[in-house]
């Protein structure tokens, strides 16, 4: 395989294992990271209420609600927190994931090809 083909194979690997880490965000669950939502719980006004964090990501969360800034749960890229390590995982999750399916899908189509050649 030429030199070209790779990197344009790695290329759209890498471009779809982002766009599957970012659309990932729409995987959401609650806690167990907590986070500040007011300061009207407790025996005096001024003891703050930690509730668990809406966050988005898989397999690793990486955008996490924050409360006060933000709609409350409701995740934004613009207004959340965003762990760049997490988000960073994510990628590479999916760009080995498409990688390994594409010579996967390689390996079988040779297999096929070779076989229908040879008869």
């Amino acid at each position: 395989m030429r030199l070209s083909a790779k990197l344009t194979r790695i290329g759209i690997s890498l471009t779809l294992g982002t766009a599957l880490a970012l659309l990932s965000v729409r995987v959401e669950q609650v806690g167990p990271e907590v986070a500040e939502y007011g300061n009207l719980c407790g025996p005096n006004a001024a003891s703050p209420c930690y509730k668990p964090v809406l966050k988005g990501g898989f397999p690793a969360a990486y955008l996490f609600d924050a409360p006060g800034i933000s709609v409350e749960r409701q995740l934004s890229f613009g207004e959340d927190r965003l762990f760049a390590g997490a988000l960073v995982l994510d990628i590479a999750f999916y760009f080995a994931i498409v990688l390994l399916a594409t010579q996967l899908i390689r390996a079988v189509s040779g297999q096929i090809r070779t076989s229908k050649e040879s008869e």
